[in-house]
């Protein structure tokens, strides 16, 4: 990684204003809105190369292949969320940003009209369009031509790990037809959690999330973009008890022996419904 940038230098992607650092050692907070984001400087070559396959094995993930049941049930969620906010889903183009492995796509393309997505993952893509056979582009999103206007986007747990969330945002605005619906999920770090929790709030972990929204902040970044918000919540996340002990045990504490010694209990297999209030699901149509 190269030496961070200095804070004083950057101006805030949602209102412009200047950043001073944060009270969370290795983030920068602006002056004016209060966005929070990382004080680091990383190249785009270097920034893919996190989301290789060991990311999605054990860097962050414990296994997330093995894991698509509890992420399959987390989709089935959001879509029904999807469908009480936006009554003719249906008959709506999707297109997801972050698609990794096409498990959303999977659950997805039957309420839909179509489905379709885009990663930078090349092993996540390739799985998604040969295992499940749904459409899934390997690439940047910033530089992809849509081949219609879509009728919803949606970003996953997406939005931190971008560089200039700011840009995405408005090239899915300009990619979304009249009308057309945005959906987010996000770490809130306005949330209760995340203050009480300050700098060893689980979220926090640059260079990998280089974002960091509270509710307030994120619909003015959706506002300065063209689109009006019509949901916010804080809806819980399932997960098994492997892959949980995994983030603590090991990416948060480094303890992997004490994780090997619990490795082998079947207990782990269990999935776990938990609602700590600090992730974030937002809906906002475009403008016509």
């Amino acid at each position: 990684m190269t030496a961070p940038e200095t804070s004083a230098k950057r101006d805030c992607i949602v209102c412009g204003e200047r950043t001073r650092p944060s009270h969370l050692p290795g983030l920068v907070a602006c002056e004016s809105c209060g966005l929070i984001s990382a004080d680091v400087d990383i190249p785009d070559a270097e920034l893919m190369a996190l989301y290789g396959p060991d990311y999605f094995h054990g860097s962050e993930y414990f296994d997330y292949v093995g894991e698509q049941q509890s992420l399959r049930s987390n989709f089935r969620d959001r879509i029904e969320a999807l469908r009480t906010i936006v009554p003719d889903l249906a008959a709506r183009d999707l297109f997801e940003i972050g698609c990794a492995y096409g498990f959303f796509l999977d659950e997805v393309r039957n309420s839909v009209r179509s489905a379709g997505g885009i990663d930078i993952s090349e092993e996540g893509t390739r799985h998604a369009r040969e295992v499940l056979g749904v459409t899934a582009h390997q690439g940047d999103y910033l530089s992809f031509e849509a081949p219609t206007k879509f009728g919803a986007i949606v970003m996953w747990d997406t939005i931190e790990h971008l560089k200039r969330p700011d840009l995405f945002v408005a090239k899915a605005h300009d990619d979304l037809s009249p009308q057309g619906i945005l959906a987010v999920t996000t770490g809130d770090i306005g949330s209760l959690n995340a203050r009480l929790r300050g700098r060893k709030w689980r979220l926090i972990h640059p260079p990998t999330h280089l974002y960091y929204f509270s509710t307030k902040t994120l619909l003015e970044l959706l506002r300065r973009h063209g689109f009006d918000p019509i949901h916010v919540s804080h809806p819980g996340n399932s997960r098994n008890l492997r892959a949980v002990l995994h983030h603590i045990l090991v990416i948060r504490m480094k303890q992997k022996g004490l994780y090997d010694l619990v490795a082998p209990l079947r207990l782990l297999e269990l999935r776990l419904t938990v609602n700590l209030r600090d992730i974030m699901f937002v809906v906002a149509r475009r403008r016509a």
